[in-house]
């Protein structure tokens, strides 16, 4: 199996070892196509949600971001559910987009990262 399988694989053992916790992942694409992305961002929200589970990951990759966004536009959820938080150097706190401002970001090509 290809790097991307065992990374998912491990995403999802770690998801449904965190029940009720928080799961930080550093670089949540790494390994993985730009076409598998929806999959792993479907995966790990519905998941996530049914085992309580608060994700906390980055990434440098705009189709990551993006996916997400295509997550966020499909899932009825209320506002808080997903977030992007940017952190710049100069700045005290993050910068906090919400689900309808990623989705608006990604149809227009705005930088969130």
């Amino acid at each position: 199996m290809g790097d991307g399988i065992w990374r998912m694989l491990g995403l999802a053992l770690a998801i449904v070892n965190t029940k009720g916790g928080i799961l930080l992942a550093d670089e949540i694409d790494t390994g993985l196509h730009f076409s598998v992305m929806s999959g792993m961002w479907r995966l790990i929200w519905k998941t996530a949600k049914r085992l309580d589970v608060q994700v906390f990951a980055t990434t440098h990759n705009s189709d990551c971001w993006t996916s997400l966004a295509a997550i966020a536009n499909t899932e009825n959820e209320t506002e808080g559910g997903i977030t992007i938080q940017r952190i710049e150097r100069e700045k005290r706190s993050s910068i906090i987009f919400n689900e309808r401002q990623i989705v608006i970001a990604a149809e227009r090509g705005i930088e969130v990262r």
